[in-house]
């Protein structure tokens, strides 16, 4: 994300690979587990201490009013009484808590029906699920902590997505109505929303949530819901990105670990019960509000975070090991996913990194991907979801737009056609759709994930021509690619501190004029097409 804070990191460093991190977590499984194929497959979080047997837990879903759990033990473990006890605990607790909430007979298959106990105050949809048996009179887990991989099962006749194009916008909301989306053709739209915004405010807006009332800003409400039921009567997918600023009495919305720094965003706080609770609320009232059913219009998609590799600036979270800060990033995507897909069965909810593919990786800002591998491992751990990518392919340098030509040779060498490329630019952005596509990172359908790029910008300081010539070119190569579901290019209108930085992206100036690349955004799509690709050919002096 570029802004307010834009910053380029210039670490010399190559990267200190998450893999071993990740190797060293599977050798603490291994012993007595049951692994799927895959690197990062793994069919349940085990925890074996020495008598506990193999046991996991296959399956934890939503079966009318009530959860099924699933486990099964390759090796019984040793129990005082021949009986499993279940658990449900909340995200933060780290091991069986309170009372069993169902047994079993220690055997190799057990079966356990619990109430889901839906929109109640013990409703069960966040919990994760934990085998203990009783050994020396204490309860020992045999199990790690396993979600609900379903929710969707809560969400009755979902609307279709709106996939009617993969061209893309990062929206002006002053411009919300004033037709010019409608004129670009814009198929994607793309918004932010800020969580502290809705929470609180004048309270004029009450949410009931499972329990308890919930007071929310009617202000902040409205002009969402203007961008939102505006994007969906031009036709337009809309995704919107999650954002967790600080905000003035709202601190319980930020991690613990998160709240002694300066940031533009915080880690969600899913660690103690009240921040947990208003982010299971608040996420799930946006998504109730916009899943298409409402009258309000529809959001599609739905981006946990921003450029969560680059914790300094984006995601902040006082937390050195990798693996950690991913288990917390993982925390507050599971969360949201639930949330949103018990609301709308189609949207997608995606993790957010940015264009440092393996170049800088330090306690400060970890390489795009090993975080992607780090999320993958910990949310497969847990119980396998259909989370999606969202990437921002941005050039190297940011302000180089001409990607076509790179700059220099050090830059070229920033962005070649191979797996450990350092940064991913739209001009290798098949390595990113490569790399998707192995096995141990594809959905519980065994199907490549979802690529959303959902910010992409092109400044004009390298001239008008040039940025309208990168616009084209961007987005013949995310239609060329069937993984890539949309490209969103940054922004309707430049941004005056982005503008100051060398980064006027906008396809209008400030004033509302038009640059040359908003001629070519608005005809790249639609019958004249051929005719402005060949002029973006001609440009970059290339034949195809």
């Amino acid at each position: 994300m570029i802004g307010d804070a834009f910053a380029v990191f210039c670490d010399d460093r190559g990267e200190s690979t998450v893999l071993k991190k990740v190797f060293s977590a599977f050798l603490a499984c291994l012993i007595g587990a049951t692994l799927s194929v895959g690197i990062f497959s793994v069919t349940g979080m085990e925890s074996h201490a020495a008598g506990t047997g193999a046991v996991s837990i296959g399956s934890v879903r939503i079966a009318g009013s009530n959860v099924v759990i699933q486990a099964s033990a390759s090796d019984l473990p040793d129990s005082d009484d021949g009986v499993y006890y279940l658990f449900s605990e909340k995200v933060y607790q780290a091991g069986p808590a309170g009372n069993a909430v169902a047994t079993a007979p220690v055997g190799p298959n057990a079966t356990f029906q619990v109430p889901l106990a839906e929109n109640t105050a013990e409703c069960r949809l966040y919990d994760k699920f934990q085998i203990a048996v009783k050994q020396g009179g204490a309860l020992v887990p045999v199990t790690g902590g396993h979600y609900i991989t379903n929710p969707e099962a809560l969400a009755g006749g979902s609307p279709g997505r709106k996939n009617n194009g993969k061209k893309g916008l990062i929206l002006d909301g002053a411009k919300m109505g004033n037709g010019e989306a409608a004129q670009l053709g814009v198929q994607q739209g793309a918004y932010n929303i800020n969580l502290e915004d809705v929470i609180g405010g004048n309270g004029q807006v009450t949410w009931g949530y499972n329990g308890k009332n919930y007071q929310f800003d009617s202000a902040a409400v409205g002009m969402y819901d203007k961008v939102v039921k505006s994007s969906t009567e031009q036709g337009m997918g809309l995704t919107m990105v999650l954002l967790n600023p600080r905000a003035k009495g709202e601190e319980f919305m930020i991690a613990p670990a998160a709240r002694g720094g300066r940031c533009n965003y915080y880690m969600m706080n899913t660690s103690e019960q009240k921040g947990l609770e208003y982010l299971e609320a608040v996420v799930a009232f946006l998504a109730n509000r916009y899943n298409g059913r409402n009258g309000v219009g529809q959001v599609d998609n739905w981006v946990i975070g921003n450029e969560v590799n680059a914790k300094t600036v984006w995601n902040y979270c006082n937390i050195a090991d990798e693996m950690a800060y991913a288990q917390q990033y993982a925390n507050s995507v599971r969360v949201c996913y639930n949330a949103i897909k018990s609301k709308h069965a189609n949207a997608y909810v995606c993790i957010s990194v940015d264009q440092n593919w393996t170049k800088i990786h330090n306690a400060s800002y970890y390489s795009a991907r090993s975080m992607i591998e780090a999320v993958n491992y910990c949310l497969i751990s847990e119980g396998n979801i259909d989370w999606c990518v969202a990437e921002h392919p941005y050039n190297y340098p940011m302000n180089w737009t001409s990607f076509w030509t790179p700059q220099s040779a050090t830059a070229a060498a920033m962005s070649t056609h191979g797996i450990d490329t350092p940064y991913l630019t739209m001009q290798n952005i098949e390595q990113l759709s490569a790399y998707m596509s192995q096995q141990a990172l594809r959905n519980t359908k065994g199907e490549v994930r979802p690529i959303l790029l959902t910010e992409v910008g092109y400044s004009s300081t390298q001239g008008e021509e040039a940025q309208a010539a990168a616009i084209v070119y961007a987005y013949q190569r995310a239609l060329s690619d069937p993984n890539i579901k949309m490209i969103i290019f940054n922004r309707q209108t430049d941004h005056a501190n982005e503008v100051k930085q060398g980064l006027a992206v906008g396809l209008t100036r400030p004033d509302g004029s038009h640059k040359l690349a908003f001629e070519f955004f608005q005809q790249m799509s639609g019958p004249n097409a051929g005719a402005y690709i060949q002029r973006a050919n001609a440009y970059m002096g290339i034949s195809n």
